[in-house]
């Protein structure tokens, strides 16, 4: 694994200590399993990775697929549409905005809802580009940064953990410890 930059949160503790305890696994194994297929799942319970992202999960089977996470000791996350990140402070649960930067133009915008939204964690989208953009989101944003999307090789996770982020989220299984 590559050496990482330490970046403090600001908001540590903000949940019950949820966040803490997230930010030490990462700091053990800064690797998120994504899981858009039931059948990747057992690959991610039997890695090293603490937190699996289910993508996309089906609604009535989603407890089960949590509860199996959460027997082996990681953390289970489902993502969402940003406008939910106030129903999950409400709920006291981790709330983690992703980004989406598909251009220049996007990063202003995106920004710009974190001010309002407020989570306790980021995520930037497409993860191959944080390299080039983390000191703009750094300058307005001193939240943990978790970077996915199209990190695909261990040079580009490497990259991405040199400059700060703390944990990647990918579907490639070959980068799950």
């Amino acid at each position: 694994m590559a050496t990482r930059i330490v970046v403090p949160p600001a908001r540590v503790g903000a949940v019950d200590g949820s966040v803490t305890r997230l930010l030490d696994a990462f700091s053990r194994v800064p690797v998120a399993a994504v899981i858009s297929r039931a059948e990747e799942l057992p690959r991610a319970l039997t890695s090293q990775v603490p937190v699996v992202f289910f993508l996309r999960p089906p609604a009535f089977h989603l407890g089960p697929l949590v509860w199996a996470v959460q027997a082996r000791g990681k953390m289970a996350f489902v993502t969402s549409h940003s406008a939910l990140v106030a129903a999950a402070k409400a709920e006291r649960v981790i709330a983690m905005q992703r980004l989406l930067l598909h251009d220049d133009l996007a990063l202003p915008s995106a920004l710009a809802a974190l001010d309002h939204a407020r989570p306790d964690i980021v995520e930037v989208l497409p993860g191959v580009i944080f390299p080039l953009v983390v000191d703009r989101i750094r300058a307005r944003v001193p939240l943990p940064i978790i970077v996915g999307g199209f990190v695909t090789e261990p040079e580009q996770r490497n990259a991405a953990l040199e400059r700060g982020a703390v944990a990647i989220s990918t579907g490639t299984t070959s980068l799950w410890p």
